[in-house]
C-alpha cells in the first residue's frame, strides 16, 4: 500500500481519476492533524499487475496535465498579481499551448528539461518507503526544478499575451482606417513570390513600386511606423479595395495579418490560377 496526504480535497480527489484510468484501486478518507484537515489516498499496488509501474505512469500524468497548470494559475495570482478571469484563461491557454508542443518560439527559449523522467525519478525514491507521502511537500521540494520551469513558462506566456493583446488593438485599429477609407482600385490580385507579393489591379497590369508608393497615405508610416509594412499593408489600406486574390500562401506571418484586416475582402487562391504568362510579360514592360 502507498498512502499520499494531500491538503487539498480537490487535489486527492483529481489523483484518484487519474489512478483509476491505470486499474488502481484507492481509498479517500480525511483525517485530522493538529485542528487541520487532511486528506488521504491509500492505494494498492500490489493486487495489480505492475503496480509500481502504473502508480508512478498515473501520478505523472497527473501532475504533468493538471497540477502544472494548477502551479501556473498560482503564480499567476500570488506573483504577478492577476487577478481578470479572462486574463487569467488566455494566459494559461498560451502554457498548455507550450506544454504541448505548440508553441515552439516560445518553447525553444527555456531550457529542455524531460519532466516525465524528472517526475518519475523523484516519486521513485519515496515509493520504496513505507512512510505516508506528503503530496504537498513532495511537490514542493523534489518537484522545485519543475516549478521554476513553470515561472519561467508563465513570464513568457505572460510576454506572448501582451503582444497579441497589442496585436488586436493594431487589428482593429486597421479595419477602422480600412472602413472609413474611399477605394482607388476595386480588385488587387497579389502574387506570392515567396518573399513578398506583387501587385497587380483589376486589368492584370501589374502596380509597380513607384505607383504603390504614390497610392500610399503617408499618415499611416508616420503614425505606425513600426507596424505598419510599407511594402505590402500600407498600400493596401491606401488603395482600400474590395476585393483582394491572393495568389500561394506567401509569407505565412504577413498573409494571416492581411487575412485579419481585410477579412472577407480577401481570397486565396493556388499559385496555377495565376496567368504564368503575365508575369513574364510584366518583367519585360519593366525592363524596357
Amino acid at each position: 500500500m502507498i498512502e499520499f496526504i494531500f491538503r487539498q480535497k480537490n487535489d486527492a480527489l483529481k489523483l484518484q481519476r487519474y489512478l483509476t484510468k491505470f486499474d488502481l484501486q484507492s481509498w479517500f478518507h480525511e483525517t485530522l492533524f493538529q485542528h487541520k484537515t487532511h486528506y488521504n489516498l491509500t492505494i494498492d499496488v500490489s493486487t495489480s499487475h505492475n503496480g509500481g509501474e502504473r502508480l508512478l505512469k498515473g501520478t505523472t500524468e497527473y501532475i504533468l496535465f493538471d497540477k502544472c497548470i494548477d502551479w501556473a494559475e498560482d503564480i499567476l495570482r500570488t506573483q504577478f498579481y492577476y487577478e481578470d478571469a479572462h486574463e487569467i484563461e488566455q494566459i494559461l491557454e498560451i502554457i498548455s499551448d507550450m506544454r504541448m508542443g505548440e508553441r515552439p518560439e516560445l518553447d525553444q527559449l527555456i531550457e529542455k528539461l524531460d519532466e516525465s523522467s524528472f517526475i518519475k525519478k523523484s516519486l521513485d525514491l519515496l515509493l520504496d518507503g513505507n512512510s505516508p507521502i506528503s503530496f504537498d511537500s513532495f511537490s514542493t521540494f523534489r518537484l522545485k526544478k519543475l516549478h521554476l520551469r513553470m515561472t519561467e513558462m508563465v513570464e513568457l506566456a505572460i510576454d506572448e499575451y501582451k503582444m497579441e493583446q497589442e496585436y488586436q488593438m493594431f487589428i482593429h485599429m486597421l479595419r477602422e482606417y480600412l472602413a472609413s477609407r474611399e477605394k482607388k482600385l476595386d480588385t488587387i490580385h497579389l502574387y506570392s513570390t515567396g518573399f513578398g507579393f506583387r501587385f497587380f489591379d483589376e486589368n492584370m497590369k501589374e502596380v509597380l513600386r513607384e505607383e504603390l508608393t504614390a497610392f500610399i497615405d503617408k499618415r499611416l508610416l508616420s503614425n505606425h511606423p513600426l507596424y505598419v509594412d510599407s511594402y505590402t499593408i500600407a498600400p493596401l489600406l491606401s488603395i482600400a479595395p474590395d476585393k483582394i486574390y491572393v495568389y500561394g500562401n506567401g509569407e505565412h506571418n504577413l498573409l494571416r495579418t492581411l487575412q485579419n484586416i481585410f477579412e472577407e475582402r480577401i481570397e486565396l487562391l493556388p499559385h496555377h490560377y495565376f496567368p504564368e504568362t503575365l508575369l513574364y510579360r510584366s518583367v519585360d514592360i519593366a525592363n524596357e
